[in-house]
């Protein structure tokens, strides 16, 4: 089975309490286990200040996950996202190879100097 390597960036409600979040992500692996795909990373920056305001907040959450998967499969993930009111914005892309060393090699580095 033929299978590209995805980031989705997700923004999602300041309001939501850590707890929550863990359990939005938990709904998006699982949903990635049903269809056979792999999970890989899982980025989560905290809370940020937003560059303009999204439904009235002036911050947002921001998580990174890495999944490999299907191109058949990513039509789910999109309806998973758009069928999820936490999730303010999101960015779906699928990294070519470099960009995936180039993600690995910094998380390398991030995980060396911790």
């Amino acid at each position: 089975m033929n299978t590209n390597t995805y980031e989705l960036a997700l923004v999602t409600s300041p309001e939501l309490r850590a707890e929550e979040i863990d359990a939005l992500i938990s709904t998006l692996g699982d949903l990635l286990k049903e269809k056979k795909s792999k999970l890989i990373h899982i980025d989560k920056w905290g809370i940020k200040k937003l560059s303009y305001p999204i439904e009235n907040f002036i911050e947002a959450s921001y998580t990174f996950v890495i999944f490999e998967s299907p191109p058949s499969d990513i039509k789910d993930v999109k309806q998973w996202i758009n069928n999820n009111n936490s999730i303010l914005r999101s960015l779906l892309i699928k990294l070519t190879h470099s960009e995936l060393k180039h993600r690995e090699d910094n998380l390398l580095n991030k995980t060396a100097n911790n």
